[in-house]
């Protein structure tokens, strides 16, 4: 995918004084300067968080506190009522934990994907025929203004805690906890359900923070990282004690699955670890089964419920990551059998059977992959129901919000939303998104990565890595430092863990690095030997066989930063005119359309192995190819069964020649003489 980088260039007189008053490697310093923080005070703010700020500045908390706190006194049955998501499973169970060991009667519940998120009527009445007089919401509640009459209206009492934006209404309840409120006067807002049932249950032990986060710190910094909140102030510092309470935690569900992950007791634990390994499996338990498997594992105090609970839920990860698998290859099928698919400002594709609880993941690689916004779908009995995800300024939301008529529900924000659609209405609401980003997106926007700086080979060692690490917990708002390695001579490229993930051995000024590149197979990267490259790389120590060793990953590559932008307005231009868009002038089909010789040096270069879109660029550049040439050279070829491209790999094979082709056969190359006027 074609991704454009901006590399900085830090001062390196700052980032000097920063390391010599700060005792700091000058590397961390330099992402510190990249990053606006020039001095020893800025850096202190940003690295040393010192703690929560006092949660009675919460709007209401006294009143919940006191509520619950007189239910649990006069023996009231008391419903958690939370959210499938981890931060809506961990925030019912640091609510639900501390009540129980208050001795309150108090009970869960945590609805399924099916059933959707929020409060519902159903189960509201039932409720009451359980004998609850107060329900207590976590992650939700704060749109639920109907929801609260009802409960009202049936005699029960309702307390609500979220960290959701509120509307212009807010429910009617005994307490509304949310640092939204417009009249919540907490310094601290961005924080998520799981923080605020933590400073709920300090107010109700007494106002100090410190017990609370000694025994809930663990699950909050998982929902911290989970929801993705920014970690800065109070996230940073929850989330560091949070992490440190995890490698030793005394939970006996967590422990479990840490195992299950392979995590060993006391192995430190990282916000990469905890957002790779341990909330996925979390989030798999509320996405295949219910999300109170997750809640009752981090309840329990039976090791062996545990172990068996850690073990299911690791299997329902096995299971989603086998479906988000199935799911991308039918997508990338249907992308094969249509390259154009992909010349749309936004991708969107639909199926039937797709799980739901997986599309938004899919949706978020596929945008990745991609670079475009992307909107999945699948067939469900009430309609077609959606996620999407978007980058830039392109917004879901308001892209949603324009299509409104044509949709059951929607919701979400610019980066991420919800929605369902009529089967009836089904192509009128894709070409409303098309004709949407049309008119608000003329340019649709890029995707872009920041590098801190290019590095040369020789500083990329253990210590300047290990100097990194005073900037973790790395996550919104404070990204994990990428760097180039610019012109680096590719020497091997082979496959690790049976050809699953790739090494690729690099060499310059007489020095080799190894960069790794996860999740890609060797074939499929398009990398050969001999190839001058710059990679975009992240670097971190790990132990191995006792000893402190460097890692590298790869995180992306290009020819040169010229090539990447010639090829970034190459491919606009490609797609402007595959959706049949008029180019701004006849040069523009002119440089596009190949000659006999280009299509003659092409399919000399397609030999036995796939060659990609990008090798061909590099090696006929000078003959005047470019990527947009490449594609159409690409789309002749495949409509005379000569060459198959593959637009999922962007790739391009030799096939069996059967016959005789004549270059007038193809429509295609007809088509692009005649509006470059060559014929």
């Amino acid at each position: 995918m074609l991704k454009r980088w901006e590399i900085g260039k830090p001062d390196s007189a700052a980032a000097a004084r920063l390391r010599e008053q700060g005792g700091i490697t000058q590397l961390c310093a330099e992402v510190l300067v990249s990053r606006g923080i020039m001095s020893l005070e800025a850096a202190g703010s940003m690295l040393n968080a010192d703690g929560l700020s006092d949660p009675m500045l919460l709007k209401d908390i006294d009143k919940a506190a006191a509520r619950i706190l007189a239910a649990v006194d006069s023996g009231e049955r008391i419903c958690v009522y939370g959210d499938y998501d981890c931060d809506g499973v961990t925030a019912t169970v640091i609510l639900t934990d501390w009540l129980m060991s208050a001795g309150a009667d108090v009970i869960w519940y945590i609805p399924t994907r099916t059933e959707g998120y929020g409060m519902r009527e159903e189960r509201i009445r039932k409720l009451k025929e359980e004998q609850v007089s107060l329900i207590v919401t976590v992650d939700n509640g704060i749109s639920a203004v109907e929801e609260a009459r009802l409960i009202r209206e049936l005699g029960m009492e309702l307390v609500i805690t979220d960290h959701h934006r509120p509307g212009d209404v807010l429910p009617e309840a005994a307490a509304v906890v949310d640092p939204f409120r417009k009249d919540c006067m907490s310094p601290y807002k961005t924080i998520c359900g799981a923080v605020v049932a933590l400073k709920l249950v300090a107010v109700m032990d007494g106002g100090d923070w410190e017990p609370a986060l000694e025994q809930f710190g663990d699950l909050a910094a998982l929902a911290t990282i989970a929801d993705v909140m920014p970690l800065d102030g109070e996230n940073r510092f929850l989330v560091q004690r949070g992490l440190q309470l995890l490698a030793n935690t005394e939970r006996v569900g967590l422990y479990s699955l840490m195992a299950v992950c392979g995590i060993e007791e006391g192995t430190p634990i990282s916000a990469g670890t905890a957002g790779f390994q341990l909330i996925p499996r979390i989030n798999a338990a509320g996405r295949f089964a219910s999300a109170s498997l997750a809640a009752r594992l981090f309840l329990t105090d039976d090791p062996e419920e545990a172990q068996m609970l850690a073990e299911q839920i690791h299997g329902l990860n096995n299971d989603r990551r086998e479906t988000e698998q199935e799911i991308t290859e039918q997508i990338l099928s249907q992308i094969r059998q249509k390259p154009e698919l992909l010349s749309r400002r936004v991708l969107i594709f639909s199926g039937e059977d797709w799980h739901h609880g997986v599309i938004g993941i899919v949706a978020a690689r596929l945008q990745e992959r991609f670079g475009k916004p992307c909107f999945l779908m699948t067939k469900e009995p009430e309609g077609y129901r959606g996620s999407a995800r978007s980058f830039g300024d392109f917004s879901v939301f308001e892209c949603l919000k324009s299509c409104e008529s044509l949709l059951v529900r929607y919701g979400g924000h610019p980066g991420a939303g919800g929605f369902t659609v009529l089967p009836e209405l089904l192509e009128d609401f894709c070409r409303a998104v098309q004709d949407y980003a049309a008119e608000h997106n003329p340019q649709m926007p890029v995707m872009t990565v920041h590098a801190v700086r290019a590095l040369e080979p020789a500083e990329l060692t253990v210590q300047n890595a290990e100097g990194l690490s005073v900037l973790e917990p790395f996550g919104q708002g404070n990204p994990k430092p990428l760097f180039v390695l610019p012109q680096m001579t590719v020497a091997e490229v082979f496959g690790m863990s049976g050809g699953v993930h790739t090494k690729i051995r690099l060499r310059k000024n007489g020095m080799q690095q190894d960069v790794l590149l996860f999740r890609v197979r060797p074939e499929d990267t398009g990398i050969q030997p001999g190839q001058v490259l710059d990679f975009l790389i992240s670097a971190e120590v790990r132990e191995y066989m006792g000893r402190p060793s460097l890692t590298v990953r790869c995180e992306d590559w290009r020819q040169s930063a010229r090539a990447q932008e010639q090829a970034l307005a190459a491919q606009a231009a490609y797609d402007a005119y595959r959706r049949g868009e008029t180019l701004p002038s006849l040069a523009y089909y002119q440089r596009m359309c190949p000659q006999r010789q280009d299509l003659v040096a092409v399919y000399q270069m397609v030999q036995g192995a796939p060659v990609s879109i990008a090798r061909i660029c590099e090696r006929l550049q000078k003959d005047g190819m470019n990527r947009c040439r490449a594609r159409v050279c690409a789309d002749i070829f495949s409509e005379l069964g000569l060459l198959q491209y593959d637009a999922a790999a962007d790739t391009l094979t030799r096939l069996p020649v059967t016959k005789k082709r004549d270059l007038a056969e193809s429509t295609e190359y007809r088509r692009i003489m005649k509006l470059a006027q060559q014929i």
